[in-house]
């Protein structure tokens, strides 16, 4: 089957709130004047002749241009109805093909996409690529003329992402709505949007820079699902007991978990860290003691693995300033309990904690 994200496709219906929490949002690029309902997806810079899509629209005149953002530009849409009255789940998809192109011919993730090679993309209509040509005649005829992006385009992105622009000018009739295409050159694919009665509604490009709908990772989803899980009870507690390990207040750590709301192994949403893995990175003995009572040292969470480094013990040793020689001492005590290797005594006689830098790096330090 050929490639498409029908969820990363489906995104661009979403309201703003719910692009939000995918950490998208959405940016309107300018309006498109449809003159010959046949539509251009292309990199205008490098290909401003290119076919228009096999499929024409019965639209005409001007339709709203979105593009949606993540980290960089993500999907572009061109809405040939308006959003709000579209049913994002009644539509089906299929890919805008070329005149000659067949997505029975596609296999695997193959798809036809428009080639980039100036990092942008564009929707025009097909009237609107001469225009573009003739405005690049005009320009090169003049002394010092460099290319058409430099002395037509850059000045109307500015430091944006977009612009909608008129080779002729403001007024004439067609113009290209240009944005960014993704992390830049590349091959990007299109998708027609279809009612119940076969009729376009949307034209969607693909930047291929996120998967599913949602720019988040899984690490993300991850985190935030493990907040949503938390009490606000439970979160000041976490919080007060993380922030109690990075100062060394063994007496405030010891109230606190005493109090058994926050436990010393769970993570700090704030600081994505044990009180447990701060107490060792800030070097704090005597907090990090009573962190592990006299009991097993506990298997590190997996969220705060990294390569070669999956225990407490290990952790310490990883970080580049060598940690205090009697926080190393606990953390191999409660490891061997851990393991069965040494019966459980009396916790040994508190020390101070050795002073230590400033916090300026997680982990690292």
């Amino acid at each position: 089957m050929a490639y498409i994200d029908l969820d990363n496709l489906r995104s661009v219906f979403l309201d703003d709130a719910a692009l939000g929490q995918r950490r998208l949002s959405r940016q309107r690029a300018g309006m498109l004047q449809i003159t010959s309902g046949r539509i251009v997806a292309c990199d205008p810079l490098v290909q401003p002749e290119r076919p228009a899509f096999a499929r024409a629209v019965a639209q005409r005149g001007g339709h709203a241009v979105d593009v949606i953002l993540g980290s960089v530009p993500t999907l572009a849409v061109l809405w040939l109805r308006e959003r709000a009255g579209l049913d994002a789940a009644a539509l089906h998809w299929e890919p805008a093909l070329l005149d000659g192109e067949s997505a029975d011919m596609l296999a695997g993730d193959a798809f036809y996409g428009y080639p980039v090679d100036a990092g942008m993309g564009c929707f025009m209509d097909a009237q609107t690529g001469p225009a573009i040509g003739e405005r690049d005649s005009l320009e090169s005829a003049a002394p010092g003329y460099v290319s058409y992006y430099d002395d037509v385009l850059a000045p109307e992105l500015g430091e944006g992402d977009m612009a909608d622009h008129y080779p002729l000018g403001q007024g004439s009739a067609n113009n290209v709505v240009v944005f960014r295409s993704g992390w830049g050159d590349g091959s990007y694919p299109s998708f027609w949007a279809l009612d119940a009665a076969g009729e376009p509604v949307a034209l969607v490009t693909d930047f291929l820079t996120i998967e599913g709908g949602d720019a988040r990772d899984a690490d993300d989803r991850r985190g935030e699902a493990y907040l949503a899980s938390l009490s606000s009870e439970k979160i000041a507690a976490l919080e007060a007991l993380g922030d109690a390990a990075e100062r060394g207040d063994a007496d405030a750590v010891r109230s606190l978990l005493a109090a058994g709301v926050a436990g010393a192994n769970e993570i700090v949403p704030s600081s994505g860290e044990t009180a447990i893995s701060s107490a060792i990175r800030r070097d704090r003995t005597t907090a990090l003691r009573v962190l592990l009572g006299n009991g097993p040292c506990p298997p590190m969470p997996e969220a705060l693995h990294m390569k070669g480094v999956t225990s407490y013990p290990a952790y310490a040793r990883f970080l580049k300033t060598p940690r205090d020689p009697a926080l190393l001492a606990v953390l191999d005590a409660a490891q061997q309990r851990a393991q069965g290797r040494v019966p459980a005594s009396a916790p040994p006689a508190s020390r101070a904690a050795a002073p230590s830098k400033p916090f300026w790096k997680r982990w690292l330090s």
